[in-house]
Formats: C-alpha cells, structure tokens, sequence
C-alpha cells in the first residue's frame, strides 16, 4: 500500500550524466539498463546483464532520417563512445522518471514518448528502458531510464555524430554561470516540471485523481519531510537478508505512519461528506497540520489540478463538498470561495481575503472557470438584535437551516459564520439568527425569504441594519406587508402604500370568491353523499337541500343524482334550494293539516302515507342530466 495521499502521484526525476573520468561506459549502462549483451567497439569490453530482472521493456526513439545503425543498441553506444576523444569526456545523459502505478504497462510507451519527445526533437537518440522491481511496499515500483546522446547525428564524420556536443540538449539540464541564463540548477527544475506536465495529462486520460506536483515540501507549505532515499539495490538486498538496516527501518517506520494517517483522512473526508451540520469532521485529539489534511484532500479531490498557494491548507475552516456540482470553502478570515460546474463560476464573498483571492485564483486556473466577487448589499436584524454574532454553534446552525428547508429552500449551508442560502444567481443569504447580511443582486426571492424569515422566527418584525437600496426598501415593505411583518421605522412613499391598497383589496376580493367557491363545492359533496344514503352527509346539509335529497326526489331520481358529475351539481344548487324550499313549505302546510309522512310517516294511526308528489318535475333523467 502506498504511503501517499489519495491526491498525490509519485514524482521521481533524477538527472545524471555517464562520465569516462569516473570509470563509466555509454555501452555498459545501455546493456544494464536493457538487461541485455553488448560489446564496446572502443575497448572491446563486453557488458552482458542479460541475467538481470525486473526489465519489463525497452526500445531506441530516434530523429526522422536516422540511419538504421541507429536503431542498432551496440552500434549507436559503440559510435557514441568512439566520437568522444578525451578522457574526461561525457558519453551519455540520464533522465530517470517514475512512472506513475495508476498507468497500465500498455500505455508506458505513450508516457515515455512525451517525455522524449522534447529530446528527439533537440536531435538526441533516446533509449528508453522500463524497469518494474518490487519496491519496499511489495507492490511494483514502474520507472524508465532514459539514456542520451550528447551528439546530434551527423553523417559527414566517421562516426555519424557532430564534432561538437548538442547545445539544444544541453539547454534542458544546464544553466548558471558559463552554462546558460539564471541560477544553478533553474534548467532541471524547469525540467522536472514539463515532466510533472506530462505526468498529469497521462493521469487525466487515464482517468486517475492523482496528480504530481514538481514543488518540494517547502514551496507547498507543506510540514512533511522528504523520506530518505532507499535504491533499488539496497531494497533488494534488504529482501534477499530477510531483514532491515538502520535507514530501511526509519523509512519503513515512516511509510506505516502515512498509511495509517493517509486512511484516518480518508475516514475523515467520509465523515464531511456524510455528516450533518457542519461540513467538517471533528478536531483530532492531537494537534498539528495533519488536523487540515482531510479539508485539504476534499479540495484536491474535487480539483485534482489546481495547485494550492503555500498556506491554504492552514487557512481552510470549512469544505463542503457534499453536492458533486458545486464547492464551497469557508476560511478562517470569514471569507468564502464557491465553484459552481453549472454556471462555470468560482464566487468570492464574505470580508476581502488574499487567501480567498488566491484560492479562488488557482481553482480559475485548473478549471477554466472566471472568477466573481459579490458584495454584501444589504442587511437586516431582529429588533433590539443589531448586532450581528461573532460565531454561530453548530446546534444552532443546524437547527436554523431545517427551519430554512422546511421554507422550501434546497441550496443551504451550515457554518460557524451563519447558514448560508442560495437564493438563484448571484443572490445569497448569510443567516447568523438575529441578523441576516444579504450579498449580491437583492431580488424578489431574496426579499420573500428574508419577510418569512421575520414572519416565523423574529415574532412578526424587522429592522433594517445599514443603508439598503430604496427601491429594495419599498419592495421589502411590501413583501413584509403579504406575509404580515412590521418593517420598524419605514413608512412608504404613499405610491408604493397605494399599490399595495389596490393588490390588498383585489386580493381580499378573490379571497371572497375562492371561499364562496370552496362552501358551494362542499355543498354538493354532501348532497352527493346524502344521495348515496350517507346520514352523516345528510344532517349536515342546510334544511332545504335536505328536504330536496328527502321528500323531492323519489329512490331512482336519487340513484341518477348520485351518478351527476360535481360541477353539474354546483350549478344546479339554487334551483336544487328552491324545489327544497317549496318541499319545506308543503310539509308545513302537512303539518297543519295533521299529517307528517316525510320523517314520521302517518300523524294519526289508520291514516295513510300519501304517495310523492307526482307533478314535480323530475329533476335528473336517466343518463344523468339536470332536467329543466
């Protein structure tokens, strides 16, 4: 298992040169690192490594127009030992590269051409050799040795190298002093980040997360050490012997301990993205920049490319990162920085930050986002609660933020500054309870959340805190006016109460009619349901209705009425309270007369039921259709 983080590729480049004043041969490092036999035309020296393992692969890139002898691994290394004269001399370059474990062994080639690619085109014959032993975790350690020429071709001379060595090559490694522009060693650092470069795309394509970053612990703000340096070899030997040296077992010591952090950052990422409230897991018992890794890795793994100033990680207070479309950071300054895939916007607000500018900087710089800055521009508070409160708990926060969702509103944020709402756009809220800061466009909805706001939690009332817009103060006035909320100390200017008198009075009108309605549909409900034989239906029905359902319809006429569509009934209901009324009439006159057949049946014993009236006209036919 990898000691690194989840976010981190291994970047290893090492630069060397084959010098003859030290006892090295061109031929001999060519047949070592191809683990093959070659003999040495200058010395007749044979090199045979044929016996060697862990090569999984090598092959020779060479300039257009190369001859052939050049694909010839003995010939080109004998040529190139043979074309140089002193004793001094410099026979080969070496550039060694890791290759990243997230690669499959079918796509090294690809890799290690664009890695080259800079070299054959400087007029260098690059051989190319992939060694893959087990590194000290047990797993595959994949890494290529590049070996060079210092000569670029040329067929005029014996050996088919130039007299003089390729300056356009030795502008990769060389520089300070006599060597070229800037300081000692500035070549191979840039070189070392065009690798990283091709490092990082062939993740991309592959899909990985994981990208290489060329700075050191230090330019990165990062308090980790380098870990000491082991080689192939020593790993070897330590494998063969069954047991560690003194540097063996510090670095194996030190890998354990970054595993072990690495999966407690990962259970505290888990943690962030799943917990409620805020969006951060809780503070380890033990202090130190390992407390930051988790909020860290959540911003590297939703933005693998960016690379962060020195310091962000120190600065961050709060990720959240549970939607996989959007982004929001809270930094220690109160500053947020918020990426939005959708819009393609990365949006500063909050207090002015350089740590917020430069973070939102580097986000815009891997994504291609453009960045915003949204100022607050307006704000308003609970009466006799101007002040607006330093940190909000997390208890509170959460709290706070259910009220604001059972409102309706989804895009919400717990943090210690407040809870922070979306509110569409530009728009967005910062409720810290007692004070609410408004930031960006004040639009319609933004008003309707703030007078609802009022309405539920400041016991019906507002007070505005600062200098606000005064077309937003006459557009908030009438907000708090449809959801009952005093605005304190505000009068309106007498068009906009005029306004609000005319839509107050068109509403109570409809208001009027929607109740009308809604009494006229439950009417007929229940004379459906009375219809049907319901009692309960019935003894609810106002008394004429009753006596239509009761003594005006005869048991077919009722079976039809049951089976009428309920629009048709309430349009029916004034002619249906008439023909009950006249029903009541008549059991009155009945009454008078000493009978009561409709609820009683016969007043006196011997006297008969009369029989429903018969010249009423009935009132639905057969299929169901009001009659005339």
């Amino acid at each position: 298992m990898t000691s690194l983080p989840a976010h981190e590729a291994h970047l290893a480049t090492r630069f060397t040169v084959v010098q003859r004043s030290r006892g090295r041969s061109a031929v001999a490092a060519a047949a070592y690192r191809a683990a093959t036999r070659l003999a040495d035309a200058r010395t007749g020296s044979v090199w045979d490594y044929s016996r060697k393992r862990g090569v999984l692969d090598s092959f020779v890139m060479v300039p257009p127009g190369s001859p052939a002898w050049t694909h010839d691994r003995e010939a080109l290394w004998s040529r190139a030992e043979l074309a140089e004269k002193r004793k001094d001399a410099q026979t080969a370059r070496e550039t060694q590269v890791a290759i990243p474990r997230d690669l499959q062994p079918s796509q090294y080639r690809a890799f290690l051409a664009d890695v080259a690619a800079p070299y054959v085109a400087a007029g260098a014959i690059v051989d190319v050799a992939v060694h893959v032993p087990l590194a000290s975790d047990g797993d595959l350690q994949p890494h290529a040795h590049l070996l060079l020429t210092t000569r670029a071709l040329d067929p005029a001379t014996e050996t088919g190298f130039a007299s003089r060595r390729n300056a356009d090559l030795a502008a990769f490694f060389d520089s300070g002093g006599r060597k070229g522009g800037g300081g000692r060693g500035d070549a191979m650092t840039a070189e070392r980040a065009r690798i990283a470069d091709v490092v990082n795309a062939h993740l991309r394509s592959a899909g990985s997360r994981r990208r290489a970053d060329p700075r050191s612990y230090a330019e990165r703000g990062d308090a980790r050490q380098p870990e000491p340096k082991l080689g192939e070899q020593r790993v070897a030997a330590i494998r063969k012997r069954r047991f560690h040296d003194r540097r063996s077992a510090l670095v194996t010591g030190l890998r354990q301990t970054r595993i072990l952090e690495n999966e407690i950052t990962k259970l505290e990422m888990e943690m962030a993205l799943s917990a409620r409230g805020f969006a951060r897991a809780p503070a380890r018992q033990t202090k130190g920049p390992h407390q930051q890794d988790y909020k860290a890795s959540l911003l590297r793994d939703r933005f693998p490319d960016a690379i962060l100033p020195p310091g962000a990680a120190e600065s961050l207070y709060l990720v959240d990162a549970k939607n996989p479309r959007r982004t929001r950071v809270m930094l220690r300054d109160g500053a947020w920085v918020e990426a939005d895939d959708d819009s393609g916007t990365v949006s500063m607000w909050g207090p002015r930050s350089a740590s917020a500018a430069d973070l939102a900087e580097a986000i815009s710089a891997s994504t291609g986002y453009g960045v915003d800055r949204i100022e607050r521009t307006a704000a308003a508070a609970k009466p006799g609660k101007s002040r607006r409160k330093s940190a909000v708990s997390e208890d509170e926060a959460t709290s706070t933020a259910d009220r604001w969702r059972r409102r309706g509103f989804s895009d919400v944020t717990e943090s210690p500054a407040g809870v922070r709402v979306g509110l569409g756009g530009r728009s967005r809220l910062l409720d810290s309870g007692d004070h609410v800061d408004l930031f960006g466009p004040v639009s319609d909805e933004s008003l309707r959340a703030l007078a609802a706001k009022a309405a539920e939690d400041w016991g019906g009332s507002l007070t505005l805190d600062g200098p606000w817009p005064a077309d937003a103060q006459a557009r908030l006035w009438l907000e708090c006016q449809r959801h009952g909320v005093t605005l304190a100390d505000y009068t309106p200017p007498p068009a906009v109460a005029a306004a609000w008198a005319a839509e107050s009075g068109s509403v109570a009108d409809t208001e009027t009619k929607l109740r009308a309605v809604r009494s006229e549909t439950a009417e007929a409900d229940l004379l459906l349901g009375a219809a049907a034989g319901d009692v309960a239906s019935l003894k609810k029905l106002e008394p004429s209705l009753r006596a239509f359902v009761v003594g005006h319809l005869d048991d077919d006429q009722r079976r039809d009425l049951v089976r009428a569509d309920r629009e048709d009934i309430v349009t029916a209901l004034g002619e249906f309270r008439k023909l009950g009324t006249a029903e009541l009439e008549r059991q009155k006159a009945d009454r008078l007369a000493g009978r009561s057949w409709l609820t009683e049946g016969p007043a006196k014993p011997g006297t008969a039921t009369p029989p429903p009236a018969q010249d009423a006209a009935p009132v639905f036919g057969r299929r169901s259709t009001i009659a005339d």
